[in-house]
């Protein structure tokens, strides 16, 4: 059964069939001010489990990923819950249809509204909706766990299903919902948890305990698999340590970063054996704070982290916020189209250039002593980058006169506008170095939200068109003597490596855990051959015929199964 490849990873397991739990009359008494009371109780509750749940995703190198759940929690606390739903409750319903009806009109609103982000959020709501009134009536979030390692299948997973899985039973999970870019798939990434969404008819066809195969490569479910099959598959990528050069068989070297949003996942990628950090979220430094980091703040952390890596280099990349990604101590005007709007490095020049100003403070005084490199997100235009090369400067000439720090550091850029794409020729005239998004330029460049499903499909990063764009950024790049890593989710797809590589690719930057399965990956390949068939991809018509040529070629990351 083919669906959308949403995790990477193969592994062979009896089915699980997901049974929700549902929400029944329990007996207890929701109405009146002892309503109140059990969702006031509940709402608490949830939070607990949601922190607790958060907390396994930052021990298991997913910060970036718990801010999902932390986003929902947030939602708990907001005032409008509570209460309305206790309004409903005193003119006589029920506290749990009092929560629906309460959070309904959020979630209709974020569903109605033309921006694909805010129809996806819909689907957050209503599972917090969810787990209050699972509280209420003391049901439990998830089913009894299997009683041996398996394979979920379910129609869908919420994201706070998702997160509480146990991983040592859910050895991975197939869907029959669900895009590749829905907060379950990104969980399932970060929990290192093979998964196939949108399957069609997939429950239907599934029977409890029946063998499958799982390929999260390929987005394959295999009903039954013959023995040859289940031989080629090892499994989950283990979680281990890889500090050894990633070079191709004829000597090309390729530097296999990670991805990090805080200091515990710094170091978890210099365990991992990671080159470097390719991208360093600086959000981590302003979350869950009511009021603004200092300098002296941003410095602290910062050498932390830049510690925690040794000589290996970290680029820190500026904040990167808008309406779509709001923080609450820099609150922002909600805006018809987040995704294109004051986002990113507009943000800090249009509205905040004194927080893009102590940013760069604090990047110099660290990079003075260490090996750190500053990215600037969502560039489009040049303009854009003298203007920041000019707070840059600014930066540099209030800190020489007291400290002596004002060195040069680094400067490089997001690739994620196509703009910045087309205009890379004269953007490496300014810059150090690039570094692409690829799930935003993918996204950007088909006009398809990678949320919705129905569009979804489009925005496919093997298709000939990304290539060639990829292509051209590296070429103009390498004119300059720029270099050019990937730290979008094409850094850490099998399929995508063998054509990053072919390219000219210098880096790749991808989760932890990811770090030896992708360095053994770059071990196989030939750079020359990688080099031929990416020239042959460029001129092909879409992605499936670029899949077809890699299997042909024998750079598929396995043989596909009968």
């Amino acid at each position: 059964m083919r669906g959308i490849a949403a995790a990477p990873g193969q592994v062979v397991a009896p089915a699980w069939r997901w049974v929700e739990s549902q929400v029944h009359d329990s007996g207890v008494d929701l109405t009146g001010e002892a309503g109140i009371n059990r969702l006031q109780v509940a709402i608490k509750g949830v939070k607990a489990a949601l922190a607790t749940k958060a907390a396994r995703l930052e021990a298991n190198g997913a910060a970036a990923e718990a801010g999902i759940l932390e986003a929902q929690a947030l939602m708990l606390d907001d005032p409008a819950l509570l209460d309305g739903a206790s309004g409903l409750i005193r003119k006589g319903g029920l506290a749990d249809s009092a929560v629906a009806d309460t959070m309904a009109p959020f979630a209709e609103m974020l569903r109605a509204s033309p921006d694909p982000v805010f129809q996806a959020r819909a689907v957050d709501v209503e599972d917090v909706v969810e787990q209050v009134r699972r509280a209420l009536h003391g049901v439990s979030d998830l089913p009894p766990p299997p009683e041996k390692p398996s394979i979920v299948v379910a129609r869908d997973l919420a994201p706070s299903q998702t997160a509480g899985l146990d991983r040592t039973l859910v050895v991975g999970f197939a869907t029959e919902q669900g895009t590749a870019t829905a907060h379950t798939a990104i969980l399932a990434r970060a929990l290192g948890l093979p998964a196939v969404v949108g399957i069609a008819g997939l429950v239907d066809a599934v029977e409890n305990g029946q063998p499958l195969l799982l390929d999260g490569d390929r987005g394959l479910l295999i009903i039954d698999p013959p023995a040859e099959d289940v031989a080629r598959v090892s499994g989950p990528a283990p979680l281990t340590a890889d500090a050894e050069p990633a070079t191709t068989r004829d000597g090309r070297r390729v530097e296999v970063g990670c991805n990090a949003a805080n200091l515990d996942d710094a170091r978890r990628a210099a365990a991992a054996g990671a080159d470097g950090i390719g991208l360093l979220r600086s959000e981590f430094l302003f979350l869950g704070r009511d009021q603004l980091p200092d300098e002296d703040e941003q410095v602290a952390m910062l050498e932390q982290v830049v510690a925690a890596m040794g000589d290996r280099p970290v680029i820190l990349r500026t904040l990167d916020v808008g309406a779509d990604k709001p923080l609450p101590a820099l609150p922002q005007p909600p805006e018809a189209n987040p995704a294109l709007g004051v986002r990113g490095l507009r943000l800090q020049l249009l509205r905040r250039p004194d927080l893009l100003l102590d940013q760069m403070r604090a990047a110099l005084r660290v990079g003075a002593t260490g090996s750190l490199r500053l990215m600037l997100p969502m560039v489009s235009t040049i303009d854009e980058v003298r203007q920041a090369k000019q707070l840059l400067t600014q930066a540099r000439r209030e800190l020489e006169p007291t400290s002596g720090r004002g060195t040069h550091i680094p400067l490089g850029i997001m690739v994620e506008v196509p703009a910045a794409a087309v205009g890379a020729d004269q953007l490496a005239q300014e810059v150090d170095f690039f570094s692409l998004g690829t799930n935003d330029l993918t996204q950007y460049l088909f006009a398809a939200d990678r949320t919705n499903p129905e569009v979804a499909s489009l925005a496919d990063g093997l298709h000939p068109v990304v290539l060639r764009m990829i292509e051209q950024v590296i070429s103009a790049a390498h004119r300059h003597g720029r270099w050019v890593g990937v730290c979008g989710e094409m850094a850490s797809d099998l399929w995508a490596v063998p054509l990053l590589v072919g390219l000219g690719v210098d880096e790749l930057s991808v989760h932890p855990p990811l770090v030896a399965k992708i360095k053994a990956s770059v071990r196989k390949l030939e750079n020359r051959e990688c080099a031929s068939v990416a020239r042959v991809a460029l001129t092909l018509d879409n992605g499936q015929a670029v899949r077809r040529l890699l299997e042909e070629r024998d750079l598929a990351p396995a043989p596909r199964p009968d």
